[in-house]
């Protein structure tokens, strides 16, 4: 059994296609359809359903699958084990939310890159629906998410940190000068917010929804930097995490909104897919995380 044929397999069960399996291999269609052919002679199974041009796993290769991704991460793992340098080097892919590149968190990436020069190191800002696509997929080693907590079967969360998610408005505007207000005088206001499938706006949406009351939205964009500005020049009121909005309470710009019997809190997350290869550029920020903790 070819070792290429099963990592061509697993690339064509993530994308449930051919095309997109071959275009990231960098072989040609033709070359997928035969690997994949060769393994299924082997197995003497179907491992794919095919439906015209669309394809699912059968019920033969969902089972296989689960013996390619430990194949897969043994045959890594014998690789490093014989092939140790002296400093760890390679490729280490991050998915990573907009709102953690505005807070403390990237000193872990630059530390790291300082540390580990010759690790590259490629980071991608993405929502939290893709994050988990994308790691269930392989394209990623290692996500960061602000959500609640996600648990499924094969992710290991290694490090968790609770976040709360503020209310904010300007230093100048009239709610700034209250201890604390009323939802439904919250709401009087209008909101400069995340764009929609945000999770925190999820949250607060669903829970107005749930008790018969919505927002108005003045603006809606997903850059943490730009709402906290248009937040202190007095264009509405915005929810962020916390963390992002250390800065500027610091400067004076902003003031935190403190909302009677109401309080959101998610929490940061740091996942990676424990069926999967777990690279040495991996290991080394595992425990480069171990040591990791924000400032609160």
């Amino acid at each position: 059994m070819e070792l290429k044929n099963i990592h061509t397999f697993i690339r064509v069960a993530e994308y449930q296609n051919f095309t997109k399996a071959a275009q990231e291999l960098g072989y040609a269609q033709s070359t997928v359809t035969l690997q994949i052919q060769q393994l299924e002679n082997e197995l003497h199974a179907n491992l794919f359903e095919r439906y015209g041009k669309r394809i699912s796993l059968s019920a033969a290769g969902r089972e296989f699958l689960k013996y390619a991704y430990q194949i897969s991460k043994y045959e890594s793992m014998a690789i490093e084990h014989f092939h140790r340098p002296e400093e760890p080097e390679g490729h280490l892919k991050i998915g990573v939310m907009e709102t953690l590149c505005s807070s403390e968190y990237p000193e872990l990436f630059y530390t790291f890159q300082e540390k580990y020069p010759k690790i590259t190191m490629y980071l991608e800002i993405l929502t939290t629906h893709q994050a988990i696509e994308d790691l269930d997929k392989g394209m990623f080693d290692l996500i960061f998410l602000l959500d609640k907590k996600i648990s499924r079967p094969n992710w290991e969360t290694v490090k968790e940190f609770p976040a709360d998610i503020s209310f904010f408005c300007s230093s100048r505007h009239p709610l700034a000068n209250t201890s604390s207000v009323s939802l439904d005088r919250l709401l009087q206001e209008r909101f400069i917010l995340t764009e929609k499938g945000c999770n925190y706006r999820n949250v607060f949406e669903n829970d107005l929804a749930a008790a018969g009351k919505k927002l108005t939205c003045a603006m809606e964009i997903g850059h943490t930097s730009y709402i906290i500005r248009a937040v202190s020049r007095q264009l509405g009121i915005g929810l962020l995490p916390l963390f992002t909005l250390k800065e500027a309470l610091t400067k004076g710009d902003i003031s935190l909104i403190r909302v009677s019997g109401y309080q959101i809190q998610l929490s940061v997350q740091v996942i990676y897919n424990t069926q999967r290869r777990v690279s040495l550029p991996l290991r080394t920020m595992l425990s480069e995380l171990n040591h990791f903790y924000p400032e609160k």
